[in-house]
């Protein structure tokens, strides 16, 4: 077991170092579920409305394919809808969090070279990847056992919530031990979240065609397994040990590539680049572009899909909420308004949580350079910190458009399928693009943290947070109506349900354009730093 030395000493250190990161991931993933699975008791109060629930639902494939094979839908309870509705993002969201978690413990590690510093002292070979995965493990059995928990003292059944958790934490845990795996194939941090990430998406497309057809293939994804276990709807607890076999021969995968290869390599060799850039990436702009192109068209896609599953039922909405008033409450919350436009303006500020998200994350791009200390080889020749700095931003403020107008267009390209309306294309695109102004100002949060300090930055995950409770909670939680004013997207009109008035996009538009000129006046005045 020398291999091993100083695993616990290890485990300490990425306590101490994600003090804050590890209760953000576990108590924000958790938060998300929890709220949801809360928000479905009073919206299906009793059978009618679970059986109309099933009724409206269980027959479409593209909700099929977005939330899961309808277990239990021939014997339907409240349990049923809540694995139908959450199971399948929260095994996402905990899938992302083992994979982000594991990779910088593991790989990024070796990229920045403190691996080889610590195993130069009295430490194992494979002391550090064990220490990811037990932190990692931990953090996944508290997050689906704080949803267990919860569950239960909402009226969920106890053995079916008890499956519901398992499956969860099965399918983070396999997550854990391939993302420790693909960190020894992979030659790089960012080589290993493509890797991992990939492999996700692989799961996820799977287990939707198995389900859609019926077949095999939903069993290839370890997010089958989790559905498999048919929590609420006779459960069987077989793939919980499935998932738990995988993991462990992940592990041990991982601990035998890591001796067949040298410390900070691959066993993946990396392709070369060619050995002169192009005239476009020698410019910053270029190079802006190259860096983060993949990351707009994977939110695009991801944004578009999920449009694509809001359309695809715009037409059963007003049968959806004929019989339940609670759900006709948080749809049609605009006064006089028709129903299916309050659901696609729902939709749409769904979405642009979502795209906040992005913003924030291609904005702080400048801050991730900066922190690796790329910036100061560019900074030395004659490109200067505004033009540089500018540069990325442009980038991120042209993806948050595509970003948000792919999920518009996945609505109403969806939408005009099922009405025969080809008109609602681009009506719902256009309602999309509407939210654009709010979505920049998170992100000019963010640069103007950014200016201040590269830690200052992070706090505008902070800031998004407080968006996703008051949009997405706020009716459940009956947050006092003058705390909804420190949303953004509070004060976007909401279209399609409502007419368009240019004041106020104008007005956080010139908010977002302010914040991000604070941010670059207080980054061209401090030191670099090193993060």
């Amino acid at each position: 077991m020398r291999t091993l030395t100083g695993l616990w000493r290890l485990v300490r250190l990425i306590l101490r170092r994600d003090r804050i990161r590890l209760p953000v991931w576990v108590l924000g993933l958790a938060a998300v579920v929890i709220g949801s699975g809360a928000s479905l008791v009073p919206l299906y109060p009793e059978q009618a409305d679970i059986q109309q629930y099933v009724d409206l639902f269980g027959d479409n494939p593209a909700l099929v394919a977005f939330a899961g094979p309808g277990y239990g839908f021939d014997d339907p309870n409240l349990g049923v809808i809540l694995v139908n509705e959450t199971q399948l993002w929260a095994c996402i969201g905990i899938a992302l969090m083992s994979i982000f978690l594991v990779n910088r413990h593991t790989r990024a590690e070796e990229d920045a070279e403190r691996t080889e510093v610590l195993r130069s002292s009295i430490v194992g070979r494979h002391a550090p990847t064990a220490a990811a995965v037990v932190v990692v493990a931990a953090a996944n059995i508290v997050f689906a056992a704080l949803c267990g928990v919860a569950f239960v003292a909402l009226g969920y059944g106890a053995t079916g919530t008890i499956a519901y958790a398992a499956g969860l934490a099965g399918c983070g845990l396999v997550f854990t031990g391939l993302t420790a795996a693909l960190a020894q194939l992979a030659g790089s941090s960012r080589a290993t979240l493509g890797l991992a990430t990939a492999v996700l998406g692989l799961a996820f497309v799977l287990r939707a065609v198995g389900d859609i057809t019926g077949n095999v293939l939903r069993w290839l994804s370890p997010i089958g397994w989790a559905q498999g276990v048919r929590a609420y709807a006779g459960e069987q607890w077989w793939p919980v040990a499935l998932c738990l076999a995988a993991t462990l021969l992940a592990v041990a995968a991982a601990f035998w590539l890591a001796t067949r290869r040298d410390l900070g390599s691959g066993i993946l060799p990396q392709r070369p680049g060619p050995a002169r850039a192009g005239m476009w990436a020698r410019s910053p702009i270029g190079l802006a572009v190259r860096l983060q192109r993949a990351t707009i068209v994977a939110w695009m896609a991801g944004l578009a899909l999920m449009g694509g599953v809001y359309g695809s039922i715009g037409e059963d909405v007003e049968e959806m909420i004929e019989d339940n008033e609670t759900f006709a409450d948080v749809l049609a919350q605009l006064e006089g308004a028709d129903v299916t436009d309050a659901f696609f303006a729902t939709a749409v500020s769904m979405q642009a949580v979502l795209a906040a998200g992005f913003a924030i994350s291609a904005a702080l791009r400048i801050r991730s350079e900066e922190a690796a200390g790329r910036v100061e080889p560019i900074l030395a020749g004659p490109v200067g910190r505004w033009r540089w700095a500018w540069s990325h931003l442009l980038v991120a403020a042209v993806g948050t458009v595509l970003v948000v107008a792919a999920g518009g267009v996945g609505v109403g390209a969806s939408y005009a399928a099922v009405s025969g309306d080809a008109s609602q294309v681009l009506r719902l695109t256009g309602a999309a693009l509407a939210t654009v102004p709010a979505v920049l100002v998170l992100a000019g949060v963010a640069v103007a943290l950014f200016g201040a300090s590269l830690r200052l930055a992070l706090v505008a995950w902070a800031g998004l947070g407080v968006v996703v409770l008051v949009e997405l909670f706020g009716e459940l939680l009956r947050l006092p109506s003058w705390s909804r004013m420190v949303s953004p997207l509070h004060h976007v009109p909401g279209l399609p349900a409502e007419d368009l008035r240019a004041v106020p996009l104008l007005v956080l538009t010139a908010i977002a354009v302010a914040l991000t000129a604070i941010g670059l006046a207080r980054f061209r005045s401090r030191d670099l730093q090193v993060g």
